[in-house]
């Protein structure tokens, strides 16, 4: 029955519902990031996460595609006397690809925090939903998560400096009204090592890892019901951030966008004029019969470049009904064409 009522609440926030009243910031243009205070837990905004995907190799060359996800979503601010008033849920997501093996398991985690179960710190990095942590430094950052037969321990060190998504880190989510909104900023590449278990199984895996972290107070607007989202880490050491908001009317928001990083850490945003997206084939779920998008080509003319992205395995569709109440593919994918790489692809509202 908890889950269930958790599962209400982060549902009907993310339908744009007043679950109870509250009083929680929006993000606006006047909005500048500060370092390494953004970083740590925002309490007065409504929702936020840290964002964490990546490709894993061991010695023998096996490959792993992983995704670890902490939310906090406000959904009010009051004063208990008791510890089990709810204020914030906290959530994490888990997944492991094993490329070789063609499986994908997930797990997911919801809790309010009682009895110090679950947080997130607001004078440091640290997050914690059970089993699964993210704390350390923006100059290192640990990395934890077990669940059934699978579990992950790892260390992430960035290689270049963040990576400011939109305007200096404003990030604007839809034609309706500038409020629908995010601050936006990432590590988009990330040296990783540790270990991965599974099935009895460790190994010893290094690779890369990007990191995502968003803070906003808002869902999606009344228009949008969805978004498809490439992390893009190309073998020449560029990556390329694109979304695309697909509204209830077949189109695509004008506010979609993205953000070319060069090898040498600079970067620069991309517009949706900049860059075209189409879908070469397509994926049915048998879980929910949700009918995904499968294979891509992106073409960015002012970069010569012309990609091909293709998921190393088909169904990596997350069922997440206890925690965000929703369910969406997410998953590792090969880069060909006039430049070779990985992916992740993220895809919701389908």
């Amino acid at each position: 029955m908890q889950k269930l009522f958790l599962a209400f609440l982060i549902t009907a926030f993310l339908a744009g519902a007043p679950v109870f009243a509250g009083e929680y910031r929006d993000v606006t243009p006047d909005y500048y990031p500060k370092f390494p205070e953004d970083f740590y837990y925002k309490p007065d905004f409504r929702v936020q996460w840290w964002y964490f995907t990546g490709h894993l190799f061991d010695e023998k060359g096996r490959e792993f595609g992983y995704e670890l996800t902490f939310f906090g979503v406000g959904i009010q601010k009051r004063v208990y006397r008791s510890r089990f008033g709810v204020n914030t849920l906290f959530i994490s997501h888990l997944a492991l690809s094993d490329v070789e093996g063609k499986s994908y398991r997930s797990f997911e985690r919801a809790d309010s925090g009682a009895f110090d179960s679950a947080g997130a710190r607001d004078d440091r990095l640290k997050v914690w939903i059970g089993k699964d942590s993210l704390q350390g430094t923006t100059e290192r950052m640990h990395l934890t998560a077990s669940e059934g037969n699978i579990s992950l321990d790892l260390n992430l060190v960035p290689t270049r400096p963040v990576v400011l998504h939109g305007e200096h880190g404003y990030s604007r989510k839809s034609e309706e009204s500038p409020l629908y909104a995010s601050c936006y900023f990432s590590f988009t590449d990330l040296e990783t090592e540790g270990t991965i278990s599974m099935d009895n199984m460790t190994f010893r895996v290094k690779g890369k890892s990007w990191f995502d972290r968003e803070i906003s107070s808002e869902g999606l607007a009344k228009s949008e019901k969805g978004w498809d989202w490439f992390a893009l880490q190309l073998d020449d050491g560029r990556e390329i951030m694109l979304y695309l908001l697909r509204k209830t009317d077949g189109m695509i928001d004008t506010f979609s966008s993205g953000t070319f990083v060069y090898g040498d850490g600079s970067y620069r945003s991309l517009a949706l004029r900049d860059f075209t997206v189409t879908v070469l084939d397509h994926f049915r779920s048998e879980k929910t019969g949700a009918y995904y998008p499968s294979r891509w080509q992106i073409h960015i003319p002012s970069e010569n470049l012309l990609l091909t992205v293709t998921p190393l395995i088909k169904d990596q569709e997350f069922l997440a009904r206890y925690s965000t109440g929703n369910f969406y593919w997410e998953g590792t994918a090969r880069i060909e064409g006039t430049a070779g790489g990985r992916a992740y692809v993220e895809m919701t509202g389908y």
